[in-house]
C-alpha cells in the first residue's frame, strides 16, 4: 500500500464535532446579538415615537389652550374700560403660558403691555411681519419665529380685538422668548433621562423653536430627513445620522394646529453596553456547556469510529500479511453483523424515506415536491394532463372555532373524498394548508369538469367529521393541452380560476379560457 495512508475516520470525525460545535456557537452568539439589536432598536424607535406623540398631543393642548386665553383677553381687551390694571391682573393668570402680553391698537401702536421690562413700551410702533400679519388677517393665529424690538427670538400668539360696534381697534398677543424658559420648553424639556435623549421642535420653514442647546435654536435644519417627512404631515420613526454623524433612534409626529414637527430621539450608542453585557452573559453560560458537549461529542465519535477503524486496521494487515496463516478477525463479530447489516438496512431504510418524503403527514396524499415532480415529468413527455386545484372554502373559521385537532379531521376528510374521485394514474395531492389538488392524466376537458363537480358535490352534501358544520370547496381547472407556457403557467392559470370560483362567492367551479 501507499506509505499515505490519509486521515482516520476518528480524526475526521473529531474535528468536524469540535468545528460543528465552534460554529454552531459563534452561529448562536451572532444571532442572539443581532436579533437583541433589533429587539432593542425597534423598541427604542417606538418608544421615541410614542413619545413623540404624546409630545404632540400635549402641544396641540398647549397651544389651543394659549390660543383661547389669548381670545379671551383680546375679547375683554374691547371694552372702553380696559385699562393696564386689568392687563396686569390677566397676566398673573396666563404668566405660565406667556413671557409677556401686548395689546395694540389698529395702527400697532402699544398700548399696553405686561411686565414692563420687554424692551417694548407703551406708545411703541409694532414693526414685525407678526403684528403685520395680525392686524391684516384678524383672526386667531400662531406666528413664525421673529427677531422682536427687544432683540428676543420670539413666537406670537394672537388674536383681533374688536370693541362693541364689531369695529377692528387692534390685537391682543402673548409670546413665547424661545431662547429663554418659556411654556413651550418647560413642556419638552422632560423628556431627558440622562442617555443622551433629547427633544427638538421645528417650525414650518424647517427653523429650531426649540433644542436644549440654546444656541441652536433659530437654526434652520431642513435637509433633516425626519424633519422632510414630518413637514409632509407625516409621524413615524426612522434611524438617522445628525451632522456630526451620530447615529440616533428618532420618533416623529406632525403637530396639526402650528404645524411643528416634534422629534424625540436617542443615541444608538446607548446599545452598546447592553450588547456587550449580554455577549459577556452568554460566553460566561455558554462555556461550560459548550465543553461538556465537546467531551460527549468526542467521545461518542471515538466509539462511533472504533469498529471501523479495527475492520480497516484488520484489513490492512490481512493484506499486507505474507504468512501462511492470516491473522484472525478481530472480536468484533457483532460489529461486523451491524456494518454489513447497516448497508442493507440502508437500501431498505432509503426506500422507505424516500416514500416517505413524498407523502404530506398528515393526509397521506402526495405532497408538494411530488406534485411538482410529477407535473414536470408530465409536461417533459408531453403528456396531456389537468390540473384540479381545490381550496377549502372558510377552514381559518373552523379553525378558530372548533381547534386544529377537529380542522384536521376536516383535511383527512376532504383528502378521503380526492380519492374517491380520482382514477388510476391521477395524482391526488396536498398543495399546502387547506389546498388540494388532482393531477388527472390523459384528461379531457368535459371529463375533468365532471370530476371537479363530482368532488365539489360529494363534499357539500357528505356529512362533516364536525357535527353541524357544513363545508365546501372552491375548484380551479386547467388543461396543459390547451395552454401555452410550462408547468408553472399550468399551475397559475389553475390559480386563477379558482381566484375566479372565490371571486364568484365559493363553492362553485371554473376552468381557465385563454
Amino acid at each position: 500500500m501507499s506509505k499515505h495512508k490519509g486521515i482516520k475516520l476518528r480524526t475526521i470525525l473529531g474535528m468536524l464535532v469540535i468545528g460543528s460545535v465552534l460554529i454552531t456557537a459563534i452561529a448562536g452568539g451572532y444571532l442572539a446579538y443581532i436579533n437583541n439589536m433589533k429587539s432593542l432598536s425597534s423598541s427604542y424607535l417606538d418608544n421615541n415615537y410614542h413619545y413623540a406623540q404624546k409630545l404632540s398631543s400635549n402641544t396641540s393642548d398647549l397651544l389651543d389652550k394659549m390660543q383661547k386665553n389669548i381670545s379671551f383677553i383680546a375679547e375683554i381687551a374691547g371694552q372702553e374700560s380696559f385699562s393696564q390694571k386689568d392687563l396686569d391682573i390677566v397676566y398673573r393668570g396666563n404668566d405660565q403660558y406667556f413671557n409677556s402680553i401686548v395689546i395694540s391698537n389698529s395702527n400697532r401702536e402699544v398700548r399696553f403691555v405686561n411686565p414692563g421690562d420687554t424692551g417694548v413700551n407703551v406708545g411703541t410702533l409694532l414693526t414685525s411681519d407678526a403684528s403685520l400679519q395680525a392686524s391684516l388677517l384678524r383672526k386667531p393665529m400662531i406666528s413664525e419665529p421673529y427677531i422682536a424690538v427687544s432683540g428676543r427670538l420670539i413666537l406670537m400668539v394672537s388674536a383681533p380685538i374688536f370693541n362693541d360696534s364689531g369695529t377692528y381697534i387692534g390685537f391682543a398677543g402673548g409670546t413665547l422668548y424661545l431662547q429663554e424658559d418659556n411654556a413651550l420648553s418647560k413642556l419638552l424639556m422632560e423628556h431627558f433621562y440622562g442617555n443622551g435623549s433629547y427633544v427638538y421642535v421645528a417650525d414650518q420653514q424647517g427653523r429650531l423653536i426649540y433644542h436644549p442647546v440654546i444656541e441652536r435654536v433659530n437654526e434652520i435644519v431642513k435637509n433633516n430627513k425626519v424633519i422632510e417627512r414630518g413637514l409632509s404631515g407625516q409621524s413615524g420613526s426612522q434611524r438617522v445620522v445628525n451632522s456630526e454623524e451620530k447615529s440616533f433612534f428618532a420618533g416623529f409626529a406632525y403637530e396639526p394646529i402650528s404645524e411643528w414637527v416634534i422629534v424625540s430621539q436617542t443615541p444608538t450608542a446607548i446599545l452598546d453596553k447592553p450588547l456587550r453585557d449580554m455577549l459577556f452573559s452568554l460566553l460566561m453560560k455558554d462555556i461550560p456547556l459548550f465543553l461538556i458537549i465537546l467531551i460527549i461529542a468526542v467521545r461518542v465519535s471515538y466509539y462511533i469510529s472504533t469498529p471501523l477503524y479495527r475492520l480497516a486496521q484488520f484489513s490492512e494487515e490481512a493484506f499486507d500479511s505474507k504468512k501462511a496463516n492470516p491473522p484472525s478477525l478481530p472480536k468484533i463479530s457483532s460489529i461486523i453483523y451491524d456494518v454489513n447489516q447497516l448497508h442493507k438496512s440502508m437500501g431498505k431504510y432509503l426506500n422507505l424515506l424516500n416514500e416517505e418524503i413524498q407523502m404530506d403527514g398528515l393526509t397521506g396524499l402526495a405532497n408538494r415536491k411530488t406534485f411538482d415532480l410529477n407535473i414536470q415529468e408530465w409536461y417533459e413527455e408531453k403528456i396531456p394532463f389537468a390540473l384540479i386545484l381545490v381550496d377549502m372554502d372558510h377552514f381559518k373559521q373552523i379553525n378558530d372555532t372548533y381547534g386544529h385537532a377537529r380542522g384536521d379531521e376536516v383535511l383527512k376528510f376532504v383528502a378521503s373524498e380526492l380519492r374517491l374521485v380520482a382514477t388510476p394514474g391521477d395524482v391526488c395531492f396536498r398543495y399546502g394548508g387547506e389546498e388540494f389538488g388532482i393531477l388527472v392524466k390523459f384528461a379531457e376537458r368535459h371529463s375533468v369538469l365532471d370530476m371537479a363537480e363530482l368532488l365539489r358535490k360529494k363534499i357539500a352534501e357528505s356529512e362533516c367529521p364536525i357535527e353541524g358544520q357544513g363545508i365546501t370547496i372552491s375548484i380551479g381547472v386547467a388543461l396543459s393541452d390547451t395552454l401555452s407556457g410550462g408547468p408553472e403557467k399550468v399551475i397559475e392559470f389553475a390559480d386563477q380560476a379558482l381566484y375566479q370560483s372565490k371571486k364568484e362567492g365559493r363553492n362553485r367551479t371554473n376552468i381557465y379560457q385563454e
